[in-house]
């Protein structure tokens, strides 16, 4: 019974974290403070949530994540690992 309970809690747990994350593209904002300091980047895909957006997108070949505040101040940039 308990195995259950783990499991069943850690299902909510996962539910909840992906419903706080939404994918689109952010706002107006960001997208230009994205373009002025990366240019023209070929694909990118956003995630975002309520007080950060996500940029993912190649750099020279490698993946890339950067971390935008909603009001378009970049917070981070790392080379992002692919998931196998």
């Amino acid at each position: 019974m308990k195995s259950i309970t783990k499991g069943v809690a850690s299902l909510l747990v996962s539910c909840w974290f992906v419903s706080c994350m939404s994918s689109g593209l952010p706002n107006e904002t960001v997208q230009k403070a994205f373009n002025h300091r990366f240019g023209k980047v070929e694909s990118v895909s956003w995630t975002h949530n309520n007080d950060y957006s996500f940029a993912h997108f190649k750099q020279h070949g490698k993946p890339v994540v950067a971390v935008f505040g909603n009001d378009g101040q970049i917070i981070d940039t790392e080379s992002a690992t692919p998931i196998n």
